[in-house]
C-alpha cells in the first residue's frame, strides 16, 4: 500500500499523470492542516475577498430565494457574520504564526479587545436589513467590520519568517508524502517580458481539436491571459458568423434553426473550454480538479479563486526532509 502511495506521488510530481483527483484533494487538505503559515500576499488578498463576500453574500442569497421571512433574514445575517469572523480569525492566526513574533500576538489581542469594547461590532438585532421594490433588492448589515478589517490588513505589513518553524515549512514550500514541492508567487515580470501574440496560435489549434477534452496539462497564471484572449476572439468570430448568416439567410425559413444550432454548439464549447482551463490552472497550483465545485459554495469560493488566480506554479524539489 505504501509503495502504491509513493508511486502516485512520484507520478503527480513528475507530471506523468494527474488522474487520481481524490488523492490530490486529500493531499491539498492535508497540506492545509499541516502548515498553519500564510504569507503576506495571499493573506492580503484573502482578507479583501472575504470582506467583499461578507458584503455581497446576503444580496446574492436573497436574490436566489423566492420568499423569505424576518426570522430567515436574521438567521442568514448571524450565519454570515459568524462565518466571516471565524475566517478572519483563522487568517489572522495563520499570519501571526508565519511572522513568528510573539509580541504581535499580544498586539492583536489588545486591538481585538479594544474593538469589542468600543462596540464597532454591533450585535443588536436586526443584524441584516432587507429592503426591496419590484425592480431591486437591497441588503445592509448592521455590524460594522470596517475598523476590524483595517486592523487585520496591518498584519500584511509584517515580513514572513523565511525559515521553518513549529507551524510549517518555509515560505512557498509544501510537503507531498515524503517529497517537497516549491510554489512560487512571483514571475509576473518575466511573463510581461516574454509576452507575445504568437503564443495564442497553439492555443487555437488545441481548442479547435480533440485536445480540448484533454485536462491533464498545466496552465500558469500568465497563460490565463492568452486563453482569455482566445475566448474573446472566438466570441467575435461567432458574432460575425451570426451577422453574416442573418444577412445571407434572411429569406430562408430555417434561419432561426441554424442560429439556435450554432449558438448551442458555441455554448457547449464555452463550457468545456472554461472547465478545461480551470482544471489545468488548478493542477498548475498543485490542486485537485474537485475544487471547481467550491466555486458554488459561499466562502469556499474565495479559497478557490486564490488557487486559480494567485497561487503560483509548483516545481519539484529533489531533497526531502
Amino acid at each position: 500500500m505504501k509503495v502504491l502511495q509513493n508511486m502516485k506521488v512520484k507520478d503527480i510530481i513528475n507530471r506523468k499523470v494527474i488522474k487520481d483527483e481524490l488523492f490530490l484533494l486529500k493531499t491539498n487538505i492535508k497540506s492545509l492542516i499541516l502548515s498553519w503559515r500564510i504569507t503576506r500576499i495571499p493573506y492580503l488578498l484573502s482578507i479583501i475577498l472575504v470582506y467583499f463576500s461578507y458584503i455581497a453574500m446576503p444580496g446574492l442569497t436573497f436574490n436566489s430565494l423566492p420568499e423569505y421571512e424576518e426570522s430567515v433574514v436574521s438567521l442568514i445575517g448571524y450565519a454570515n457574520l459568524g462565518i466571516s469572523l471565524l475566517i478572519f480569525s483563522v487568517l489572522a492566526i495563520r499570519r501571526i504564526l508565519d511572522v513568528n513574533q510573539k509580541w504581535i500576538s499580544g498586539f492583536v489581542i489588545v486591538a481585538g479587545i479594544y474593538t469589542l469594547y468600543t462596540n464597532y461590532l454591533n450585535y443588536s438585532p436586526p443584524i441584516l436589513a432587507v429592503s426591496y421594490t419590484e425592480d431591486s433588492l437591497i441588503t445592509s448589515m448592521a455590524v460594522n467590520l470596517n475598523i476590524w478589517v483595517v486592523g487585520l490588513l496591518i498584519l500584511s505589513l509584517f515580513p514572513s519568517n523565511e525559515c521553518d518553524n513549529d507551524y510549517g515549512l518555509s515560505n512557498c514550500i509544501e510537503k507531498v508524502g515524503s517529497n517537497l514541492i516549491r510554489i512560487d508567487f512571483g514571475g509576473f515580470e518575466q511573463f510581461l517580458d516574454e509576452f507575445s501574440l504568437y503564443k495564442i496560435v497553439p492555443i487555437f489549434k488545441k481548442v479547435l481539436s480533440l485536445d480540448l477534452f484533454n485536462w491533464r496539462g498545466r496552465i500558469s497564471r500568465g497563460e490565463l491571459i492568452y486563453y482569455y484572449m482566445v475566448y474573446q476572439i472566438m466570441v467575435l468570430l461567432l458574432v460575425i458568423l451570426i451577422y453574416s448568416m442573418g444577412t445571407i439567410l434572411s429569406k430562408i425559413s430555417l434561419e432561426h434553426i441554424f442560429l439556435i444550432f450554432i449558438v448551442s454548439i458555441f455554448l457547449i464549447w464555452c463550457f468545456i473550454y472554461v472547465l478545461r482551463v480551470l482544471i489545468q490552472r488548478l493542477h498548475d497550483s498543485y490542486s485537485s480538479a474537485f475544487w471547481v465545485f467550491g466555486l458554488f459554495i459561499p466562502y469556499v469560493n474565495v479559497y478557490v479563486i486564490y488557487l486559480l488566480l494567485v497561487k503560483g506554479s509548483w516545481q519539484y524539489i529533489e531533497s526531502s526532509k
